[in-house]
């Protein structure tokens, strides 16, 4: 009680509460004209403020707010107000209060920190302008108050920051202050600040932010540095992240160029001998902190993020990457034994993505030579011998795992390695060739049971599918991997398929049989079967030999030389127990690809010899059920949504989902459609289905595919306008209409007919009834041979009428098709014109004209299908008709004639068909009424020009706006020299004169 006595102004004999204390050192800060007791006040407050902050904040918060703005000449006012203000708005719990009372602090340290923010004088402009201050409590303290408030509300201290002249980079500038709480301060803050907003993160670029965090992260160690080095490599990241226009100015800065500088560390990590089995003599390892990995690792996320696949700089940037040396240095911490898993599998990505899609750059990578360590005494004088890199990389994929890591640790640098070498075979059909060549039996080079044996990278990958058995199969993941591998490297590539298939297995000196290497797997297939091993052997195998021999006929015959192949295949598929799902469905699915590829002339077993195999000892029904189920396990849909060899976190371990790669779920979507069509034909009627050929295109709109609004197997209309110049017009409708809502180049539109649902089963049922009385009529007639005769002249004439009436129709519907094959004629035209016009235009045209288009081709292809709704209803009532008149001729040519009823019976009949043809000619000029309307909205394709003169306004507002930002800068400038006249201290921008 002694405290608020000694501010009371009753008497000393009275006692105050703390609210009427709080109240009082207020007015005192509000209304006092001496410093001193202003002074005195705010020190008093920042006191209580501790443990009254909800009765400080609210009394004094707006008192201490207009002090702050008016009289901060004093440095230690200032210091204890900036103070007193962050104790107000932090939300940790006041000392001594419960965690209950902590909570309802936290809503009142927002409050407070709103209060700020909302301020009508915007004392946020004060803060910043602080922040050029040169005593240190007053810039320490500001930052840390700005970092406050932020937490509480970033999103509106940020638009505070960017309407104020100099806010960015009076925050920019703490990066320079030589004192390092102030400057890590700082850093915090612009982590924050530039975590989503791209204007800020692009204001902090251009003030020449890359060169000075790098220049930090020199000096204070590289990536062996602290933790000040992570935050520096963090706001980097921040600055480059979704933000192309920084990605170009760090480019053009030469910041990649200083990259490489990052990745380099001690030299004694090149321990790439021994298959990156550290040397035992190396003493001097580099010892590996938490810190550093977490440096590194930001580093190779860096990296990894300005080469992402699909953005426009990738290209350029792996230019500038490959040109500063950055693979070197990336490899060379990928083979640190010594290094974390996590670390050698980023730096593996990180190859991989520089190399990915770039010819040079995997040029480059192929010539790379990597000197190991040599077999025997490391005393030996045996020279090191040179290995390329592609097979160190492939050698950490299916390598033995070193002793001491574990197997979900060394996963992710598998999946890495593997990544790395897809990418270096992807789109590079030279690379597979050369890999291809490189397949030997085991026996040539050495056995994967011998991990310091230097082979050749096929030979490895061979080695690793045969001899898993020696190994007891204790690590699955080798043999997985060394499919994948070998997979990619025969994946469309007709060459590749048939090197591998000369690979033969056994030793002709010493009486051993040769025995292709493509049956050799299938007998460890089998073997995996009966072992009971992990399902993933079996599937590994299995996906193999799918990706082989798809398209490829010789393959399926060296296949089916081995009858009991076909044997085993069939167990597989119809076994009961035992069995896994995964493994059923790839078995019946390579099944599948052997009958429908089973092409070559002199094959072992012809497509008739599995044909009865297929249809009755399997069955496809449940040929196509076993597959089905393989597509819709959740282990396909998870590697279905994995990017090309990303089968790892890189910062985890082994995904319990992963059974199946990349590489085979893309060959299953690509040929699923095909295969379905292929196993339910005959033996004979494979390659004569006209809808075969285009039915290869694949799962259409399946999960993972590119066509998201397609439906499996629905051709697009691209790809039909090809089949229709050689096909009519009703079968080129058929193709485009195929499903409901089939794809087209221009988007996804929903085709429905113009003619009712309700109508055209009305017709179907007057078809049928028809058909029913020409039936009738038909046992009428020949019941009644024996009677009169019908009478000839009578017969003839009906016969005549009914003929100029067919010929009429088909007059008819020639001159209908004619315009339509004119007005589809002039639509794509006016497609070809639009689509140039389109892409001549920004953005916000194109939508529009899209739109357009989009219109146009819904109307043509309801016009197309009516066209082909009206041919067949016509050609069905020209069928009834002839058989109408088949029937009569027959009648007459029995010489027998009806009586009246009969006659009568049969002249409704053809009047009823009389009618309906008539119906037919309305339908048909109600759709030359549709021809009329398409005509219109073709017109309406000139609103394009009206898009293009609202553009040239847009383009003429910007360039005002450009002029208007000149001015702005000007103006800025001039007043940066007023202030500078008055005394202020206001740093030199890149805009001011020298």
């Amino acid at each position: 009680m002694d405290f608020f006595k000694r501010y009371g102004a009753i008497g000393p004999s009275q006692q105050q509460s703390p609210s009427e204390t709080i109240q009082r050192l207020a007015d005192r800060v509000e209304t006092s004209t001496l410093l001193e007791d202003k002074k005195a006040a705010v020190l008093s407050l920042k006191g209580l403020s501790r443990e009254y902050r909800k009765e400080t904040g609210e009394a004094a918060l707006l008192p201490l707010l207009k002090l702050l703005k008016e009289d901060n000449d004093d440095q230690n006012l200032l210091k204890a107000i900036l103070e007193t203000l962050i104790t107000l708005c932090t939300r940790d719990s006041p000392r001594g209060e419960t965690p209950n009372v902590g909570a309802a602090t936290s809503d009142v340290a927002s409050q407070f920190s709103q209060t700020i923010l909302d301020d009508s004088d915007d004392v946020i402009s004060t803060l910043l302008e602080l922040l050029g201050d040169a005593d240190f409590y007053v810039r320490y303290n500001t930052v840390q108050l700005l970092g406050t408030l932020h937490l509480h509300s970033g999103e509106e201290l940020q638009k505070r920051v960017l309407v104020s002249p100099m806010g960015v980079g009076r925050l920019v500038d703490l990066l320079s202050d030589q004192r390092d709480i102030i400057r890590n301060e700082g850093i915090q803050l612009l982590i924050a600040m530039t975590e989503t907003n791209a204007d800020i993160q692009k204001i902090v670029a251009f003030e020449n932010a890359f060169d000075r965090l790098l220049g930090i992260v020199d000096e204070e160690g590289g990536v062996r540095g602290n933790i000040v080095v992570q935050d520096c490599l963090q706001l980097l990241h921040n600055l480059l992240n979704y933000n192309v226009s920084n990605q170009n100015f760090f480019r053009e800065t030469s910041g990649v160029q200083r990259l490489p500088n990052l990745l380099i560390t001690d030299p004694s990590q090149t321990a790439a001998g021994r298959n990156g089995l550290p040397d035992a003599d190396v003493d001097d390892e580099i010892e590996w902190t938490v810190q550093h990995a977490r440096n590194m690792l930001v580093v190779l996320d860096v990296i990894r993020m300005l080469i992402q696949p699909g953005n426009t700089n990738t290209v350029s940037n792996q230019t500038a990457m490959q040109q500063c040396g950055t693979i070197p240095p990336l490899l060379q911490l990928a083979l640190a034994y010594e290094a974390p898993s996590s670390v050698r599998s980023q730096a593996l990505y990180a190859i991989g993505d520089i190399i990915r899609s770039h010819e040079a750059n995997q040029n480059l990578f192929q010539r790379i030579l990597i000197t190991t360590a040599p077999e025997g005494d490391v005393e030996s004088d045996a020279k090191p011998i040179p290995e390329p890199a592609i097979v160190i990389v492939i050698r950490l994929a299916v390598g033995k795992r070193p002793q001491g890591v574990a197997e979900n640790e060394y996963y992710i640098v598998r999946a890495a390695a593997a990544h790395l070498v897809q990418a270096y075979v992807g789109g590079n059909p030279d690379a597979q060739l050369a890999l291809a060549a490189t397949l030997t039996p085991p026996g040539d080079a050495g056995s994967a049971s011998e991990p310091d044996t230097h082979q050749a990278a096929g030979s490895l990958i061979v080695s690793v599918l045969l001899d898993w058995r020696e190994t007891g199969g204790e690590d699955v993941w080798r043999v997985w991997y060394a499919s994948m591998l070998l997979s990619t490297i025969l994946r469309d590539h007709t060459e590749c398929k048939e090197q591998a298939l000369k690979i033969t297995i056994g030793d002709v000196t010493k009486g051993e049989e040769p025995f292709p290497l493509l049956n050799e797997l299938m007998s460890q297939a089998r073997q995996a079967a009966q072992s009971e091993c992990d399902a993933r052997l079996s599937l590994a195998i299995f996906t193999l030999v799918c990706v082989w021999l798809v398209d490829f006929p010789r393959g399926v015959s060296t296949l089916l030389d081995e009858s009991s192949n076909v044997a085993f295949l069939v167990e597989q598929i119809n076994g009961s127990s035992g069995v896994n799902a995964l493994v059923q469905g790839a078995a019946a699915f390579l099944f599948g690809l052997v009958y429908q590829f089973d092409l070559e002339p002199e094959t072992p077993m012809s497509r008739e010899n599995l044909y009865p195999i297929l249809s009755k000892r399997v069955g496809a029904d449940q040929l196509l059920i076993r597959v089905q189920r393989l597509r819709d396990s959740k282990e396909f849909q998870y590697a279905v949504g994995l990017a090309s060899g990303t089968h790892s976190n890189a910062y985890g371990g082994i995904p319990i989902e992963v059974y199946f790669d990349n590489v085979f779920t893309d060959v299953f979507k690509k040929h699923y459609e095909g295969f379905r069509v292929a196993v339910r034909l005959g033996p004979s009627e494979v390659m004569a289905n006209p809808n075969y050929a285009y039915l290869q295109g694949g799962m259409a709109g399946y999960a993972g595919s590119v066509g998201s609004n397609s439906v499996p197997g629905t051709p697009s209309l691209a790809g039909a306008a090809s089949i229709s110049r050689a096909a009519s017009p009703a079968a080129t409708l058929a193709t485009l209409t195929s499903a409901p809502g089939a794809t087209s180049v221009y988007g996804a539109y929903p085709t429905e007919p113009m003619v009712a649902q309700s109508e055209f089963d009305a017709l179907n049922d007057k078809l049928v009834d028809q058909s029913s009385q020409i039936e009738a009529l038909k046992h009428e007639l020949e019941a009644a041979k024996s009677g009169s005769k019908i009478d000839s002249s009578e017969t003839s004439e009906q016969l005549a009428q009914e003929r100029e009436l067919r010929a009429r129709a088909e007059a008819e519907s020639a001159s209908y098709a004619a315009e339509i094959n004119v007005l589809r004629q002039e639509l794509s035209n006016m497609q070809t014109q639009s689509l140039e016009a389109a892409l001549a235009d920004d953005s916000t045209g194109a939508v529009k004209f899209t739109e357009l288009e989009g219109q146009l081709s819904e109307l043509k292809i309801k016009s197309e299908q009516d066209s082909s709704n009206w041919n067949t209803l016509r050609d069905e009532l020209q069928k009834k008709l002839a058989n109408a008149e088949k029937q009569v001729v027959k009648a007459a040519a029995a010489g027998r004639n009806t009586n009246k009823k009969k006659e009568q019976q049969q002249a409704t009949v053809i009047e009823s068909l009389k009618s309906d043809l008539k119906a037919k000619d309305d339908e048909i000029s109600k759709l030359n009424l549709l021809i009329e309307e398409l005509n219109k909205k073709v017109k309406a394709a000139d609103s394009v020009e009206e898009l293009k003169e609202k553009i040239a306004g847009l383009e003429k507002e910007q360039e005002d706006l450009l002029v208007y930002l000149a001015d702005q800068d000007q103006q800025s400038k001039e007043y940066r020299d007023m202030l500078r006249k008055h005394g202020e201290d206001i740093p030199l921008s890149d805009d001011d004169d020298e």
